[in-house]
């Protein structure tokens, strides 16, 4: 065989290597879920039964072609050696914001407003100052629960002091790409999307505490 026909062979057989690459990744690889640094991050409470809210600003997006269906979002949101779990979510759609109930993310990824709650006593949980972190899970059809994302910030005595004692206050958080840090500041409460808590009403119910 000449070399000219064995190069021939060689470059057929990749062909073929990447094209069938090619088609599994079209066809059967879904990827994984991941999702961007939320650039907003917001502390507040709802008004009315004064749970304790976090909300981020954040685009989920999947490596597949084919997509992921996520079935459900939460937090769990770490201070002083206890865990809270936040998974009362729920999610902008068309504008609006609804209960999580289900959503499919893409390649091309999908940017909403998420909201979660702590289904507990208003009281478990005060913003009081010192560091937090907050893991982002999400419930994948086929995979279970994935992490797929982790931020933290601080909050000062000063903005503690009014998120503590002033009820309608809520503190603002951005992503500083110089500080590579988030910063912000407290200012009063905007009163949108109350149409969730009305539509879905809720009870108080016992704390959701994990210690360790």
């Amino acid at each position: 065989m000449e070399f000219k026909d064995t190069i021939s062979l060689l470059f057929s057989a990749v062909s073929v290597g990447v094209s069938a690459y090619t088609f599994w990744l079209v066809q059967f690889n879904r990827g994984a879920l991941k999702m961007t640094r939320p650039t907003y991050v917001c502390l507040k409470r709802d008004a009315g039964p004064n749970w304790p809210k976090l909300f981020i600003r954040t685009c989920l997006y999947s490596t597949g072609a084919k997509g992921r269906a996520v079935e459900n979002l939460f937090l769990h949101v770490h201070k002083d050696g206890h865990s809270y779990l936040f998974d009362y979510w729920g999610h902008t759609d068309g504008g609006r914001l609804t209960i999580g109930s289900g959503l499919f993310v893409g390649p091309t990824g999908t940017a909403n407003d998420h909201h979660f709650n702590l289904r507990g006593a208003p009281d478990t949980l005060l913003f009081a100052s010192g560091t937090y972190k907050v893991e982002i899970f999400a419930t994948v059809v086929g995979k279970g629960n994935r992490k797929i994302g982790e931020i933290e910030f601080d909050i000062d005595g000063q903005q503690a002091a009014e998120l503590i004692q002033i009820p309608d206050r809520q503190l603002d958080l951005y992503w500083s790409a110089d500080e590579r840090r988030y910063v912000g500041d407290v200012r009063p409460t905007e009163s949108t999307f109350s149409a969730f808590d009305d539509q879905y009403p809720r009870k108080p119910i016992n704390a959701v505490r994990f210690d360790g």
